[in-house]
């Protein structure tokens, strides 16, 4: 599984490379120029390798993001779409753009992204909570409806700037997950969350096992349960925050693929965690250049991402209702 997730992150990584109207003898030429002329723009340079930067970022991180939620609250719906948390950290940003503080400080971006995914997560677990346990019907439920509430806030605002057009469509296409226009901006504000991110889950990658157990198990063998957790989270922000600063919303991708991931290659988080990183940034890269090898331009990488992951939420969400049902 590793060596075929491993070619299929090459060949995606070639293909978004070379993919394009522009001749890749063109491209390539040109980047040799820029080589000598630094101020010369160059397709390959400053928008093909960006933009790959940013998805293998962005599926590396949702796929670690959401694995980890999944072991921390035992529960296969969890996700940070599913959450809410994306929605919180989408809101965040909105009043960078209103303002136009991404022109001047692009840092904030990110910074609101990560604040408003870590204070949406922290709500969520702290209105699910209940006697020291998140159960799992009250999680799903807590995560959706204050997905819904900020979600109708971010609605309410965008119908209150329809006379600015302009500000409402680069709001709208930010949301819907495009990878269009991605350049060296974009790297700058994702990549030190994404390391930064994932170096801490891969540090805490055996102590995730014993979470997966139960929180008493957990701290009978020795686990700082508490503090463990508050990393994590505040890992799983970081993450979460850097694919929205980034690209914008990429709606149930971090549910679907580390389920999988899990049910192919089994629960050890010791290795879970890396095939997270190499399959997602592997699947969502694949799904860029399928969309763009197509012509598919009526469609963002996230409004597919949120097609099926909708889909394969339903088929989850009833084989739990039915297992829910039988115990």
């Amino acid at each position: 599984m590793k060596v075929l997730l491993s070619i299929l992150l090459a060949l995606c990584c070639l293909g978004t490379l070379t993919l394009g109207e522009i001749p890749w003898e063109t491209v390539w030429q040109g980047a040799l120029h820029k080589i000598q002329d630094s101020s010369s723009w160059n397709p390959l340079i400053d928008e093909r390798l960006p933009r790959l930067i940013v998805l293998l970022c962005t599926g590396a991180s949702l796929a670690v993001a959401g694995a980890v939620m999944q072991a921390l609250f035992q529960n296969p719906l969890a996700s940070p779409s599913v959450l809410g948390i994306s929605c919180g950290g989408s809101l965040a940003v909105i009043p960078i753009f209103i303002f136009e503080w991404h022109v001047s400080h692009p840092f904030f971006v990110p910074l609101a992204a990560f604040g408003g995914c870590l204070g949406t997560l922290l709500l969520v677990y702290a209105l699910a909570r209940k006697n020291g346990r998140v159960p799992v019907p009250t999680l799903i439920l807590t995560g959706i409806a204050i997905s819904t509430l900020l979600f109708a806030i971010q609605g309410a605002i965008l119908y209150a700037l329809r006379d600015n057009w302009q500000l409402v469509q680069m709001i709208t296409e930010w949301e819907a997950g495009s990878t269009a226009d991605r350049n060296w901006k974009h790297v700058n504000m994702q990549l030190p969350l994404t390391l930064m991110g994932l170096i801490g889950c891969l540090r805490y990658r055996r102590e995730l096992n014993l979470l997966a157990l139960g929180d008493e198990e957990a701290l009978n063998l020795g686990v700082d349960v508490t503090k463990v957790r508050w990393r994590l989270f505040l890992f799983v922000a970081l993450l979460t925050g850097g694919a929205i600063a980034a690209v914008g919303i990429i709606a149930f991708f971090g549910l679907v693929l580390p389920h999988l991931l899990r049910q192919s290659q089994g629960a050890d988080h010791v290795r879970l965690i890396p095939m997270c990183i190499l399959g997602g940034a592997a699947f969502l890269a694949l799904m860029d250049n399928l969309l763009r090898l197509f012509s598919i331009h009526a469609l963002s990488i996230g409004n597919v991402s949120a097609i099926l992951g909708g889909l394969f939420f339903l088929i989850l969400l009833v084989g739990y209702k039915r297992t829910y049902a039988e115990s």
